[in-house]
């Protein structure tokens, strides 16, 4: 009798701490994007398969739902996902993709650009809050250009590499006041 009593307690404290509980799921999507990121599909799949037979996405969402999701729900954040966000926006027929992290001084910003459903290039940045010094790198196919921006006395200034420089072509430099 006591063990049924204590299971229907646990039952109506959890159906009335976890009641409107839907929530980002976040560490169960890093499992996935990491699972995403191999790059064999064939690979790709064996691990999907070991994920769900070794239980890992089915221990990852009951955690996101019963510990995580519950505290986002009462604090309105979530200590897996924060300090990351996914957004996209579109302008001129191109649609941005962005990936936000921040992770101690730097934030980092991923844009992925795609003309409907062809992909263009991708730009990442990373900038330093505490300095305000960033780096970027615009990945167009197999051309990487390269980009640094620091601040100094005079302004702000902005290098900047064509593909052509990191084979010993040349550099632009400018200085912005």
């Amino acid at each position: 009798m006591k063990r049924i009593t204590a299971a229907l307690l646990a039952m109506v404290m959890a159906m009335v701490s976890l009641q409107g509980c839907y929530g980002k799921m976040a560490l169960t999507r890093k499992v996935y994007q990491v699972n995403g990121e191999v790059g064999d599909k064939y690979l790709r799949s064996l691990v999907t398969w070991v994920f769900i037979i070794v239980p890992v996405y089915g221990i990852a969402a009951l955690v996101d739902f019963v510990l995580f999701n519950t505290i986002e729900f009462w604090s309105g954040h979530n200590p897996v996902a924060q300090g990351e966000k996914d957004f996209q926006y579109s302008e001129n027929g191109d649609t941005f993709k962005v990936h936000a992290q921040k992770s101690g001084e730097t934030l980092r910003y991923t844009f992925n650009r795609y003309h409907g459903d062809t992909y263009l290039d991708t730009l990442t940045i990373d900038w330093n809050v505490k300095t305000g010094n960033s780096v970027a790198a615009l990945r167009e196919g197999d051309n990487v250009t390269q980009f640094q921006a620091m601040r100094g006395k005079g302004g702000v200034k902005v290098t900047s590499s064509a593909p052509a420089a990191l084979n010993g072509g040349a550099q632009m430099t400018a200085l912005y006041q």
